[in-house]
């Protein structure tokens, strides 16, 4: 097979948009084989066994055909699941995917979106493929929500992870309806990708009803343990959702997802204790790392963020060298911090006798 001659820059550029030549592009946690892999906040445990059951039945005819377009028995599921509208609710390949829908279908040329800062990296780049400002609002002291910038800045988007990644910190349902209600022009997104490792009562979903210009995510991929089937959800006002429906990939979530997916979501007892093992592995992790002198903002998610100091680096390298990845960035925020993702018994064992050869 001939080889395809390598474009020069020139020619690169000439083809492509300049503000795509300029940006930077999404960096993932690191996939390294026979790793173990306490750097991107995976659920350490398997999925529900019937996820494995309904994988067995799956039939060839099922993936002849083109997968339900709408997702209905799954937004029917989530429905019942979260007491909201199922025309209020849109599915996606990931809650990623659910913020593409909401990037195309609420930001014009010239608009800005804000975020407290650091937090998940993709915001930014969805903002520069949209070819939107970014504005960067910081966290103020112990993780507490900048609300004053955000309404003095009145951005068109406002997204806040919550908990957030990577601190895994709480903002309060007033403090975020209280947003929302400054700038009513403004949507304001809550990303829940962790919330099920909060305190009850902790999610904005009930606010929906009475606050139009709020956006809830949720996804699959942390406490159902299914990040590789990718599937997430955006809850709002169902005109609003409606309008998603219209910028959204036509088969977005394939026929395998949305049937796993119905699997899982339906097996709450097995989910609940998914996320009890996970909160007891949590208090095992903090044990050790506290008794090292690291420090961490109250976890209120899968992972720590731990303050390790100037040695941050050196350590995640020698993990690294040892099979054993977590994450860290070389960014004036984060470089002396770690995150670790909760892992099993088993996982945080091999971690912490790591940890002892390391920092001996």
């Amino acid at each position: 097979m001939s080889e395809i001659p390598s474009l020069q820059r020139a020619a690169v550029a000439a083809l492509l948009r300049d503000d795509v030549l300029a940006m930077q592009g999404y960096t993932p946690g690191e996939q390294v084989n026979d790793c173990l892999k306490l750097n991107t906040n995976e659920c350490a445990w398997p999925p529900s066994p019937a996820v494995q059951a309904c994988l067995s039945q799956l039939s060839g005819e099922s993936m002849r055909l083109y997968p339900d377009p709408m997702s209905h028995a799954l937004r029917e599921a989530a429905a019942a699941l979260w007491g909201h509208p199922a025309n209020g609710i849109v599915a996606g390949n990931g809650s990623d995917d659910c913020l593409t829908m909401i990037y195309r279908s609420v930001l014009r040329p010239g608009d800005r979106v804000a975020v407290p800062w650091p937090t998940y990296g993709l915001y930014d780049t969805l903002a520069s493929i949209q070819g939107v400002e970014m504005l960067h609002v910081a966290w103020q002291d112990h993780w507490q929500l900048p609300i004053q910038e955000f309404i003095a800045a009145a951005p068109r988007l406002i997204l806040v992870a919550n908990p957030n990644n990577p601190s895994a910190t709480m903002v309060s349902v007033q403090e975020l309806v209280a947003l929302a209600e400054a700038l009513p022009q403004s949507v304001v997104v809550v990303d829940e990708a962790y919330i099920d490792y909060a305190t009850a009562d902790s999610s904005c979903i009930p606010a929906l009803l009475t606050h139009s210009n709020m956006l809830v995510l949720r996804t699959c991929s942390k406490s159902y343990a299914l990040a590789g089937a990718r599937l997430g959800f955006c809850l709002g006002n169902p005109e609003i959702i409606a309008q998603f429906c219209k910028v959204k990939d036509s088969y977005n979530v394939n026929a395998l997802t949305q049937a796993v997916g119905l699997a899982a979501i339906r097996d709450q007892d097995y989910h609940q204790q998914l996320v009890e093992d996970t909160l007891a592995a949590r208090e095992d992790l903090m044990a050790d790392v506290r008794k090292r002198g690291w420090t961490w903002p109250p976890s209120c998610a899968n992972f720590l963020l731990c303050h390790v100091g100037p040695q941050a680096e050196s350590i995640y390298r020698a993990l690294k060298a040892r099979g054993i990845l977590l994450r860290w960035w070389d960014r004036p925020q984060l470089r002396e911090c770690l995150r670790i993702t909760v892992g099993t018994p088993e996982d945080q064992a091999r971690l912490f006798q790591a940890l002892d050869e390391v920092c001996a």
